[in-house]
C-alpha cells in the first residue's frame, strides 16, 4: 500500500499535537487535520516549511521512496561523471558560455541544465558504464 502525504505528515508529527504543528506551520489546526486525512493538500510553500522543519525532502513527503530514486551506485557514478564530462568538453563549454552570454542567458543556469541532462541520460539507461578516457 502506498504511503500518502497525509500519512507522512502524521508520522512526522508523532511527537507533536496537531495544534502545535499547526502553530509552527502557521496554519489552522483544521487545515492540518484535513491534510492528515488526505482531504486537502498543502501548497508548495507549506510543503517547503514542513520539509524544512522535519529535515526531510519534499520528494519523500509526497510519497517518493528511496527505491524511486537513483541508487547510491548510480548517484556516485553521476557525481564522478560530471567532472569528467566537464573536463572533456572545456572547449565546447567555452563556446556554450559565449553563446549563453550572447543570448542573454545565465551561464550557471546553462551548466545546471547540462548536468541535469547527464543525470537524466544515466538514469534512463539504468546503469553506469566504466569511465572512458576522452
Amino acid at each position: 500500500m502506498e504511503t500518502t502525504l497525509g500519512d507522512r505528515i502524521k508520522q512526522l508529527r508523532s511527537e507533536l499535537t496537531q495544534e502545535a504543528l499547526a502553530t509552527i506551520l502557521q496554519v489552522d489546526r483544521s487545515t492540518l487535520a484535513s491534510w492528515e486525512i488526505n482531504r486537502r493538500e498543502p501548497d508548495i510553500a507549506t510543503l517547503r516549511r514542513i520539509a524544512s522543519y522535519f529535515k526531510v525532502s519534499i520528494d519523500w513527503l509526497v510519497g517518493f521512496d528511496e527505491e524511486d530514486l537513483l541508487s547510491s551506485d548510480q548517484e556516485g557514478c553521476i557525481r564522478e561523471s560530471i567532472p569528467i564530462y566537464q573536463a572533456s568538453t572545456d572547449k565546447r563549454w567555452n563556446k556554450v558560455i559565449t553563446l549563453a552570454e550572447q543570448y542573454g542567458l545565465d551561464p550557471d543556469l546553462v551548466c545546471h541544465i547540462l548536468e541535469v541532462n547527464v543525470k537524466l541520460t544515466l538514469s534512463l539507461k539504468g546503469e553506469c558504464h566504466p569511465k572512458k578516457k576522452f
